[in-house]
C-alpha cells in the first residue's frame, strides 16, 4: 500500500470513528445533517459512513425519522470484551495453581472466528519454549483447546466451523478425517478432557479442557502442553484428569453448575 493510500484509509477510519463518537454522545439520534454540521464534514461524506456502518450494523435508522443511532451490536462488542475480562481475572488464579503443580506450558485460550484464540499463557519450565503467543490464534480440529470445545458446541455450529476452515494437516498426526474427529469428540464427552498427540505442533503433547458458562455452553478452554519426552500418553491423561477438575471450578465461578447443554 502506497503512503497516500494509507493516509487516506487513516482519515476514513478517524472520520467513521468520529461518528460512532457522536453518535454516542446522542442517544436519541442525529441526522446526516447534524452529524455534518458537528464532524464539519460534507453531507455526501456522511452518507457514505453511515451507508457502510449500516452495511455492517453498527447504526440504524430511528424509526419514523431521518435521524441515526447506533445499533445494540457494540453493546454485543463491549460485553465480549467485558467477558474476556472477567474470565481471564477468573481463570488466573486457576492456571497458576495448575502451572504450580506440573511445571507445564498453561494456555487459556477462547473461540473467536472458528479457531482459538490465546489470551493467557505460562511458560513451563527448562529450556522449552512452545510457539505460541498471546492473541494468536490456531485451528480447532488440531488442538486439545479447540477440541475441547468443539466437542461440546452444537452440531451445526460445529459442521460452520470446519466448513468454513477444513481440517489442514498441521504434522503427520493431524487428525484429517471428519468420521475420525467425531470419534475423538465422543470421547471428550465421555472423559471431560482432550489429547492433542503430536496433532498440532511437532513434538509437542497437549491436553485441554473446557470452560462453561451459565447456560452450559463452552465459553473457553484451558490446556496443559508440553514436550513428548515430558509427558507420556500415560502422563497425560493423568493431566486431563486433573485439568478437568480444575477447569470445573473456572465454570462453577462464572455460573455453570448442571453441566453442558
Amino acid at each position: 500500500m502506497s503512503e497516500r493510500a494509507r493516509l487516506d484509509v487513516n482519515r476514513s477510519l478517524a472520520k467513521a470513528l468520529a461518528t460512532l463518537e457522536a453518535l454516542a454522545a446522542s442517544p436519541r439520534g442525529l441526522t446526516a445533517l447534524e452529524l455534518g454540521r458537528a464532524l464539519r464534514l460534507p453531507r455526501a461524506t456522511v452518507y457514505r459512513i453511515l451507508g457502510t456502518l449500516g452495511e455492517h450494523r453498527y447504526v440504524e435508522r430511528v424509526d419514523g425519522n431521518r435521524a441515526y443511532r447506533l445499533s445494540l451490536k457494540l453493546l454485543d462488542l463491549g460485553s465480549r470484551v467485558l467477558q474476556g475480562v472477567d474470565l481471564l481475572e477468573t481463570a488466573r488464579p486457576v492456571l497458576h495453581d495448575l502451572h504450580r503443580r506440573c511445571q507445564e506450558t498453561i494456555h487459556l485460550a477462547v473461540c473467536e472466528g472458528g479457531r482459538m484464540v490465546y489470551l493467557n499463557k505460562i511458560e513451563g519450565a527448562g529450556p522449552f519454549v512452545m510457539k505460541s503467543r498471546v492473541g494468536a490464534s490456531m485451528p480447532m480440529h488440531s488442538t486439545a483447546l479447540g477440541k475441547a470445545v468443539l466437542a461440546f458446541l452444537p452440531a451445526t455450529r460445529v459442521d460452520a466451523i470446519l466448513a468454513q476452515h477444513g481440517m489442514p494437516r498441521r504434522t503427520p498426526r493431524t487428525i484429517v478425517s471428519r468420521s475420525a474427529l467425531e470419534r475423538g469428540l465422543a470421547r471428550v464427552r465421555r472423559q471431560g478432557f482432550a489429547l492433542d498427540n503430536v496433532e498440532n505442533e511437532d513434538d509437542v503433547r497437549c491436553v485441554g479442557a473446557p470452560v462453561f458458562d451459565h447456560h452450559g455452553l463452552p465459553v473457553a478452554a484451558v490446556s496443559i502442553s508440553a514436550p513428548v519426552s515430558r509427558v507420556s500418553l500415560t502422563r497425560a491423561l493423568k493431566l486431563g484428569a486433573l485439568l478437568r477438575e480444575q477447569t470445573r471450578a473456572i465454570s462453577g465461578s462464572l455460573g455453570w453448575s448442571a453441566g453442558p447443554r
